[in-house]
């Protein structure tokens, strides 16, 4: 019985659109299919699921493929989304750089430039960025129109039902949520997403978290984010806050955080206090090739620097490095009791130290963490590196929009 055919006609339509939003969902995560698999997927007959497919061959958003392999007769033809359907706009917006990427429906990168504009809190950064952006799409004769919405990540307190960011108030005028003033600009539908939770759905959509149900991933970079997958969804809290792990207090008598508050592990753990560490110890008189990497000029040093030094054999900026990694595995070992993850994965501007901050990270929470929540875990550097957060974003975009698109 075709259960399709014999409901009313609003409610086959409501239908046939959740069926057009999950098959367009199924594509983009997982490729080429036939019709035969797309009706045992969606418990549609194989009329109904020819006429869905022909419907958005239609309508442009999918195409026949190729065909597949045959177990008798002929083979399967496949179909796979229209890759030039609609492109899309990543902003990559963070405190040191932004980046614009374009990408089209199957994720291939189409242009991308890194623009000098470092995140600051006034209204004069999203001027900026709408200069830099305008002129990006311009020079590469991308017409807003082509545009099916833009991802913005970047770090902060995000509210992403409100459009709002906590942390950075005064990026628009008082009372206008940032989605608004982007919208405004744009014209398009948009998405705004904190940085950390578009690395965690890259990491779990495409790179070493995929398939995994309980998953953590740590952002090390000027800040410390925690991603948090519950039974395969991501974890967001009440407003969309969850996962600031650089915010518990690790130290009572410690340094005063940016956040007003004193010890967070932010203070010990981020690039940030990492930098301030090293500078710190060559004044004391700590041996280090770092003088020399930087030309003697201490105001130039960058993570990269040290980095560079770790993996030259430079003692002290191994030292720093392991230091770091044992408080954040402090600081993750009560995430790893709170969450029984199964998986870790170290990102961020310190996961580009490899093994020099995985293992410390390993080492702590193998000390702190009772053995049985050990057995499970797997903690390993992820593989996308800052690509996780591009992909996460355009997963995150797409998801959002496609279901807008067939309500």
């Amino acid at each position: 019985m075709d259960l399709v055919a014999e409901e009313p006609n609003s409610v086959i339509d409501i239908r046939k659109n959740r069926i057009k939003s999950n098959l367009l969902l199924h594509l983009y995560q997982n490729g080429d299919t036939s019709i035969n698999k797309m009706a045992r997927l969606f418990h549609a007959s194989i009329p109904s699921a020819t006429g869905i497919v022909n419907d958005l061959i239609r309508e442009g958003w999918i195409t026949e493929t190729g065909t597949g392999p045959a177990r008798a007769g002929r083979p399967p033809v496949l179909y796979g989304l229209n890759a030039k359907k609609y492109l899309t706009l990543i902003m990559d917006i963070n405190r040191h750089d932004t980046q614009l990427v374009v990408f089209d429906l199957h994720n291939q990168l189409v242009v991308k430039k890194k623009v000098d504009i470092r995140l600051d809190d006034s209204t004069t950064f999203l001027e900026q960025l709408f200069e830099q952006t305008d002129e990006f799409l311009n020079s590469n004769n991308i017409n807003i129109s082509k545009l099916w919405g833009i991802g913005v990540s970047m770090p902060g307190l995000i509210n992403s039902s409100q459009g709002i960011n906590l942390t950075y108030p005064n990026l628009t005028a008082p009372g206008e949520p940032l989605i608004v003033r982007l919208k405004k600009h744009f014209k398009v539908p948009i998405c705004l997403f904190n940085d950390t939770k578009a690395t965690t759905i890259g990491e779990h959509r495409f790179g070493l978290a995929a398939q995994k149900s309980q998953v953590l991933t740590i952002n090390i970079d000027w800040g410390v984010g925690l991603g948090i997958i519950i039974n395969g969804e991501v974890f967001n809290g009440a407003s969309g806050f969850a996962g600031e792990l650089g915010h518990i207090q690790v130290k009572p008598d410690g340094m005063l955080c940016h956040c007003g508050k004193v010890g967070c592990l932010d203070t010990i753990t981020s690039a940030i206090a990492l930098i301030r560490r090293a500078k710190e110890g060559i004044a004391s008189g700590r041996a280090t090739i770092l003088t020399q990497i930087v030309n003697g000029d201490l105001s130039r040093l960058e993570t990269s620097h040290i980095i560079e030094a770790v993996h030259a054999g430079d003692e002290f900026s191994i030292d720093l490095l392991s230091n770091v990694g044992i408080e954040l595995g402090k600081g993750l070992a009560t995430a790893v009791h709170l969450f029984n993850p199964e998986v870790i994965i170290v990102g961020g501007l310190l996961a580009e130290a490899g093994p020099f901050i995985s293992n410390p990270i390993e080492q702590a929470i193998n000390k702190y963490c009772l053995s049985d929540f050990k057995n499970s875990l797997s903690i390993h550097i992820s593989k996308l590196g800052a690509k996780a957060r591009l992909l996460g974003t355009q997963a995150h975009l797409f998801e959002h929009l496609i279901v807008k698109e067939f309500p």
